[in-house]
Parts: C-alpha cells; structure tokens; sequence
C-alpha cells in the first residue's frame, strides 16, 4: 500500500507542536521562492545565483584574489562544483584562473575589470528586486541577521555574499562620490 507523503505547507502547519519543523520547512519554501527570483533578476547579467556567490566571495578576497580551496570552504561547496562554477565565470570574461607562484599546486581565481562591472551591476539588480513588503523584507532580515549572528562562526564561514555587498557597496559609492 502506498503512503501518501504530506505537501510541505501540510508539514508546516500541522507541526505547530514542533517549531523547529515550521521553521525549516518555511525556510527551505522561502529560499525556493527567493533563489527563483534571483536568478530571474540576475539572468540578463548572465549570471545564476551560484556564479554570484562565487564571484561575490572573489571580490571579498583580498585584492579581489583567492585560492579554488578556499572558494571551496567559504560556499561549502565541492571542488567540482565550484570548478564547474569558476570555468562558466571565466567563460564570461569575469574571473581568470592562474596558477599560485608561491605554490604551484594551488589554482588562484582573480576577478577581472569586467567581473568587478557585472558584480556591482547584479547587486543593483538583487536590491530592485521585492520580496515582500518592505517593512517585512526589513524585519525578517534583522531577525535572521541575528540568528545566524548567535551562531558560532569560524574565519571562513562569513557569508561571501554578504562580505562582498559591503566591498560592493563601498566601491560604488566611491564611484559615486568619485563621478560627483
């Protein structure tokens, strides 16, 4: 006899008893929901939300420069991945790979002019584009912003994304005061 499995909105608000359940499952429906219009936003960059992620955690790295491993660490992601990840990027003129001098079996991902132009327009693009109500977009932010903040962290599991905004943000309000 087959079992007929729950749908996830069924989960969430039959477990009412269990928050930790509601929460995962409203946050794993959320993050379908945002990665879906992400990469709707990012799509006419020629970018994914994944080459985001890699191409923000490049420009966060010191002097836009970082080892393939430690991309790897930073988006917990495997070698493959990200490799499959760099070479679309490098494709598309916005990173270029060279080995280290220092050491020859370490691969170093550099972002490029072009890379840097892309970057700074895709985080234009991500702030267009509306969630929800701003007034929700702000809440839910600052609440998850201190959950994972109550987490313990280690040097290399700072959001690439987030490090990258900030670079970001900045290069393009010099750019701004700079054009002024």
């Amino acid at each position: 006899m087959a079992s007929v499995q729950p749908s996830p909105s069924e989960l969430c608000s039959a477990s009412t008893e269990n928050s930790v359940t509601a929460l995962v499952t409203a946050v794993l429906q959320a993050h379908k929901v945002i990665v879906r219009r992400l990469d709707s936003a990012l799509s006419p960059l020629g970018l994914t939300v994944p080459r985001f992620e890699v191409l923000s955690a490049v420009i966060a790295a010191p002097e836009g420069v970082t080892p393939m491993v430690r991309l790897c660490r930073t988006l917990g992601r495997h070698a493959t991945t990200i490799g499959a990840l760099v070479d679309g990027l490098e494709g598309a003129g916005l990173v270029a790979r060279s080995v280290n001098r220092a050491d020859r079996r370490e691969t170093l991902v550099t972002i490029t002019e072009r890379g840097r132009a892309v970057a700074s327009s895709a985080v234009h693009a991500l702030d267009r584009v509306l969630m929800a109500d701003p007034q929700v977009m702000n809440r839910l932010s600052r609440e998850l912003q201190a959950f994972i903040a109550a987490e313990p962290a280690d040097a290399d599991s700072e959001s690439a994304a987030a490090r990258s905004h900030r670079a970001l943000a900045h290069g393009s309000d010099a750019q701004t005061s700079g054009a002024s």
